[in-house]
């Protein structure tokens, strides 16, 4: 008898691959080349990195204890408008398209952890909106 899919053991907790800080670096200055008029358009605002606390990543996986055996990363979008390091968020369509991860706790068997509905109002289970580079990164970050 098949094992259902949700059941279904996908993930070790070992997924990803550590590379070369020579081939991210290869990465990363491919990305920045999109700042150079290069792929990016002026109602976008370019976001080299995003910056997730250590205790943010606690906060997220307590519910689950030992299920989260890691993190899926999606990508979003949101509208905002940046001045320097303040971010304020738009309405959709009124900022300036700005492309944003969403973290999110996956189980061993490949799905998105979410808190039990339990109460009424909403729990936040996912993470986003951390501090964005270039204007919250040192300058010598590569």
């Amino acid at each position: 008898m098949a094992i259902p899919f949700d059941k279904k053991e996908v993930f070790t907790g070992n997924e990803g691959t550590i590379i070369l800080s020579s081939e991210s670096k290869k990465q990363k200055e491919a990305h920045k080349k999109i700042n150079n008029g290069n792929g990016r358009s002026e109602s976008e605002n370019f976001v080299e990195a995003e910056f997730f606390g250590i205790k943010q990543f606690n906060n997220l996986i307590a519910p689950y204890g030992d299920q989260c055996v890691g993190f899926r990363v999606y990508h979003g979008v949101t509208w905002e408008n940046h001045k320097g390091k303040d971010v304020e968020v738009a309405a959709e369509g009124k900022g300036k398209k700005t492309a944003r991860v969403i973290i999110v706790p996956v189980d061993k068997y490949g799905n998105d952890l979410k808190p039990e509905l339990a109460h009424k109002d909403p729990t936040p289970s996912e993470l986003s909106k951390g501090p964005l580079c270039p204007s919250n990164c040192k300058s010598d970050t590569n």
